[in-house]
């Protein structure tokens, strides 16, 4: 697994054991790996309703090092998009490029994204601007802002983790 994932065995026996936080870029090369997906490794909020999501029954994936937390949006792990909500701390972002199959659409809520997809120049969004992209190809996200937050709103299609 180590060798197929490019993760070291060191690394993922540190995070076994929880002593190493994992980024969300080495988080989805093992999601890939063993064939599942991200919602499978989070706890499942009790269903009020198949499609709905309260709030405060968000899915959060919280990657301390990146400063990132990730909200999951929707329940259950068989549908044909993941929307996230993505919360950036001044000047942190994604460790490593992220790239996966299908398309993947962004809007920004607050603050200021800088966007980097490969093939194309960087590119600085505000609060109202959306971007969409095939996201088979490398792609960051960063807070641009080094004093405010970033509140951005991700759709993978299909799933990506």
């Amino acid at each position: 697994m180590a060798a197929q994932t490019e993760i070291s065995a060191s690394f993922l026996s540190l995070v076994e054991k929880g002593r190493s936080d994992i980024t969300l870029g080495r988080l989805t090369r093992l999601v890939d790996f063993y064939g599942i997906s991200i919602t499978d490794l989070l706890p499942s909020p009790d269903d009020e309703a198949p499609d709905i999501v309260r709030s405060d029954n968000a899915r959060l994936l919280h990657s301390p090092d990146e400063g990132i937390d990730m909200y999951v949006l929707a329940s259950g792990t068989d549908r044909a998009m993941m929307a996230m909500l993505l919360v950036i701390a001044p000047g942190a972002g994604l460790a490593e490029p992220g790239h996966h199959r299908g398309e993947e659409f962004v809007h920004v809520l607050e603050g200021r994204l800088r966007l980097e997809v490969e093939g194309s120049e960087s590119r600085e969004l505000a609060a109202g601007d959306s971007a969409y992209y095939q996201s088979g190809r490398r792609h960051v996200f960063r807070n641009a802002s080094t004093s405010d937050s970033l509140r951005l709103i991700c759709v993978d299609s299909p799933p990506a983790l």
